[in-house]
């Protein structure tokens, strides 16, 4: 999509609302990721090439992080995209998973 002035804009959801859900679960999920690998948000950033600020904002779930930013995400912390974007309160179950090591460097 192109806007008035004539710079491209990403559309990431086709359903209004969605987009607040996927960004939560994202947030939820690279933040106890992060933790579980002991790893501060500090670090963190500087590993996955973002700023603190943005950090932030992913992890509270307010940023749709671009697609290359996910895969640097989910890189560090010695997972898959698809980890990082699904809801683990739909299965309990997987709570029980052990910590993983992220990938330092």
């Amino acid at each position: 999509m192109v806007n008035k002035v004539g710079q491209t804009t990403d559309v990431l959801h086709a359903n209004p609302g969605e987009g607040s859900e996927v960004s939560s679960v994202l947030g939820r999920n690279v933040t106890r990721l992060r933790k579980q690998a002991k790893i501060t948000k500090q670090k963190f950033a500087l590993m996955v090439n973002v700023g603190r600020p943005f950090l932030n904002r992913i992890e509270n779930g307010t940023a749709d992080p671009r697609l290359s930013v996910i895969l640097r995400l989910a890189a560090a912390l010695d997972t898959t995209p698809q980890e990082l974007l699904t809801d683990r309160s739909d299965n309990p179950a997987r709570n029980d998973v052990s910590p993983r090591h992220a990938r330092l460097g």
